[in-house]
């Protein structure tokens, strides 16, 4: 009889269940974690530790390409850069090739591109021409461990439109 009356109770959320499963809604609850120290972490933020989005502006763009340190890299295809020219300061490595030409070994890097191959500590602002297709090579390089990857956000249209003014 117990039995019986636990299915019960259980049948308005079966429903429900079946309503967020017919709706293709899926809900995550918000879990907390607590640390050794006594210190709330947010999983969700856990997880997305490896993709937080690191942006330059016109005037942080300016500022990289009077910085020795920072590598700059176009990821354009070739096509563009044979219209409009790279980026000053700029190398140019298509979006679909920057992960395996990062990969390469130092040597072959620096003939190809005339310059040292970036750490994973290197900052690296990648640009494309409005800031979409960097954004995406921008998430590649952090899961493969360049946590100092920057998007420059407004890309060759920003850069070219500022040129002019």
């Amino acid at each position: 009889m117990n039995f019986i009356r636990s299915l019960r109770q259980l049948q308005p959320f079966r429903s429900l269940s079946q309503v967020f499963t017919q709706s293709n809604v899926i809900v995550t609850p918000k879990l907390n974690l607590s640390t050794t120290q006594g210190k709330l972490v947010n999983l969700s933020s856990i997880n997305n530790m490896s993709s937080i989005k690191k942006n330059v502006d016109f005037d942080g763009l300016l500022e990289a390409q009077n910085d020795k340190n920072i590598l700059i890299i176009d990821v354009r295809e070739q096509s563009e850069i044979d219209e409009t020219g790279k980026l000053p300061g700029s190398i140019h490595i298509p979006m679909a090739n920057v992960s395996s030409q990062l990969q390469i070994n130092n040597d072959d890097f620096q003939k190809k591109y005339q310059t040292s191959k970036p750490t994973k500590q290197t900052k690296i602002v990648l640009s494309c021409r409005s800031g979409m297709r960097s954004g995406k090579v921008q998430e590649e390089l952090q899961k493969l461990g360049y946590e100092n990857a920057y998007n420059y956000t407004g890309g060759w249209s920003e850069w070219e439109s500022k040129q002019k003014s």
